[in-house]
């Protein structure tokens, strides 16, 4: 707070403006804030300052009396006659608030998958479903061990358990459906 006082001290003091009065216009502008700081006593401190001033002038030996800084200003601008109470500003008007509510977006469907794309789970499904599931684990030769299988046998059973889905149209996956007496297009649909 005597931070804030000795900084507007320091402020307020201010020139006269030209062509004014010098002897009525006042010489120390301070804020209202500060003054209410002070409370309703900062009138009765100042001129209790002054008046022991005066007393100084006339004793020897004395030393001078010391008073908050503010009220030294005060009566050196010649007391409170030579104060500007400068008036709080006005408060600023609160701006208000807008909420900003954001939607989430539905996700994007999943893409459809390519034409004759199956999952691998739903095609050993349609095979047990229509009894055919023994005759195509047959062909693929999943029990027989990887030296009894030529390379191409090897390659599409091991696809086989790699794979998650299956494209109906490819080669080998149509191959295998006809052998087993499946016809791709009844399983894309």
């Amino acid at each position: 707070m005597d931070n804030i006082i000795e900084d507007s001290i320091q402020a307020a003091a201010m020139q006269p403006e030209e062509g004014a009065d010098n002897l009525s216009a006042p010489r120390l502008r301070i804020a209202a804030e500060v003054v209410a700081a002070f409370g309703p006593a900062l009138a009765d401190r100042v001129a209790a300052y002054a008046a022991a001033l005066e007393a100084h002038r006339f004793s020897i030996g004395e030393p001078r009396p010391v008073e908050h800084p503010l009220v030294e200003a005060i009566v050196a601008a010649g007391g409170m006659e030579g104060v500007e109470i400068i008036p709080d500003p006005p408060k600023p008007e609160p701006v208000p608030v807008v909420e900003v509510i954001t939607v989430p977006e539905e996700p994007p469907p999943p893409p459809a998958p390519p034409p004759g794309e199956i999952t691998k789970l739903r095609l050993v499904e349609a095979l047990g479903a229509a009894g055919k599931l023994r005759d195509a684990m047959a062909l693929l030769k999943l029990e027989a061990p990887a030296t009894d299988l030529t390379d191409a046998e090897l390659l599409l059973r091991e696809r086989w358990f790699a794979a998650q889905s299956l494209n109906l149209h490819a080669s080998e996956v149509a191959t295998l459906l006809e052998a087993i007496g499946v016809d791709p297009a009844s399983l894309i649909a």
